[in-house]
């Protein structure tokens, strides 16, 4: 669906009250085509933005900012757990004891501790942290990927979207139609012949039967076009086969897949699992272009056990966030990658009978990096028990702001439902300026 801005407009997007701007300017000499011109270089003079890329990594089940990003050392036995807080590159700021290589990282970081939400539950805290919007009833509103998929030029013959390994909830187009929904890999970085979901190469079908049998198709959507006018679904197979079509037949865009093409070192640095080869992969998917890449990794729903659970996970975690913080700044890209590391809400400061931490949305922390973040900050506090913000508070609703204007997206346009309901892109929100360079 194509963009609409809350005011009626003319042809050219001309809006209507404009004409009466023309009047007002013909009393100081100028003409309809001096407004035409004022109108096209406020325009060019739009914010940019430094980021052309997003890489969200995914913690799904809701991170314990209390025992990774925003210990409590002072507080009581029954809160601080039993983690310990490390120095960081960047005085003043700690993390968790199991986090050293991204504490070595920091001065590219910026840590979040205020972010607040008042959903508690996983589906409905993924919607919100996903869109910047609080679920709505029977109405789908679009994720960040799918933004800026519609929004950001593509310059590549990969798709602008993809999620690795496979789509988060809450993460597709929405009412702006399946047809931005990411292109989902739903294969294993990690096997050994790894090149990404159903990309056949041509010297396994000659290029004559590539090419008839995308004719074909072609023959048969004609005849069935005029009864697919309109539907979303049919527009949306027909761009996923063209995307498909060009994703196949350039060797260039096959090629962003294959991880074998990388230097041995640098993939056992990020690890051999499959968060480790699943970053590295975000990483040469933005080098090759593409928008917005979302990397899931869940596991983070700790009721139960949540310091052995943790202190496995985080040493993998570590090594493989910071090698991508790392790989990025080392190669240019970090400055127009804007590289966030996220979950839908936090754990509770209180330890349960069982070892572990409950959901917990009040306050919660979240990382940034890249794409026109400045590094070596913490933004926000929580109170001396992490259990509420202390200032500073981070709604979701100005972290989709925050993301969009690092793309040089106007987060305050509005999008048209299908209901013909006006919807901002960020509801009320306004981006983080502590955040920024």
């Amino acid at each position: 669906m194509t963009q609409k801005s809350a005011h009626a407009t003319d042809c050219a997007n001309f809006h209507r009250r404009d004409f009466i701007k023309v009047g007002m300017l013909g009393t100081l000499g100028l003409s309809m085509t001096d407004l035409f011109r004022l109108k096209t270089m406020a325009k060019s003079d739009q914010f940019q933005g430094k980021a052309k890329s997003v890489i969200l990594i995914w913690l799904g089940g809701g991170p314990s900012h209390l025992d990774i990003w925003d210990l409590k050392p002072e507080a009581p036995k029954e809160i601080r757990g039993v983690f310990k807080p490390i120095k960081t590159n960047i005085p003043g700021i700690k993390i968790c004891e199991h986090l050293p290589k991204i504490a070595q990282q920091m001065d590219k970081i910026c840590l979040i501790r205020s972010m607040t939400s008042p959903e508690a539950a996983h589906e409905r805290g993924t919607h919100y942290m996903m869109t910047g919007f609080r679920p709505l009833p029977g109405f789908a509103v679009p994720s960040y990927g799918s933004i800026v998929a519609e929004q950001k030029e593509q310059t590549s013959a990969l798709p602008p979207y993809i999620a690795i390994p496979s789509p988060i909830a809450y993460g597709g187009g929405g009412f702006l139609g399946s047809a931005l929904d990411p292109f989902s890999l739903n294969g294993d970085p990690t096997s050994q012949n790894f090149k990404g979901r159903d990309l056949i190469t041509l010297n396994k079908v000659t290029q004559q039967r590539f090419d008839r049998r995308k004719t074909l198709r072609e023959l048969v959507d004609i005849a069935f076009k005029k009864h697919e006018s309109g539907n979303s679904r049919a527009v949306a197979t027909d761009e996923f086969y063209t995307a498909a079509y060009n994703l196949i037949s350039s060797a260039d865009a096959r090629a962003a897949f294959d991880l074998n093409k990388e230097n041995g070192k640098l993939r056992d640095a990020y690890r051999r699992d499959r968060f480790g080869q699943s970053c590295l992969l975000a990483r040469r998917l933005v080098e090759a272009g593409v928008r917005f890449t979302t990397v899931d990794l869940g596991g983070w729903d700790n009721h139960n056990n949540i310091f052995s659970s943790l202190s496995s996970r985080l040493s993998r975690f570590d090594q493989t966030v910071a090698t991508l913080i790392h790989d990025l700044f080392d190669r240019g890209l970090l400055d127009s990658t804007l590289t966030l590391v996220m979950g839908e809400f936090g754990r509770t400061p209180i330890i349960n009978h069982d070892g572990g931490r409950d959901h917990h949305s009040r306050v919660f922390s979240i990382m940034l990096a890249g794409g026109g973040i400045k590094g070596g900050q913490v933004i926000g506090s929580s109170d001396d028990y992490g259990e509420a913000p202390a200032d500073l508070p981070v709604r979701p609703e100005d972290l989709s702001a925050t993301i969009y204007h690092c793309l040089g997206i106007d987060y305050n346009q509005s999008f048209e439902s299908p209901e013909g309901i006006q919807i901002a892109l960020s509801r009320g929100g306004k981006h983080i300026h502590q955040a920024l360079i």
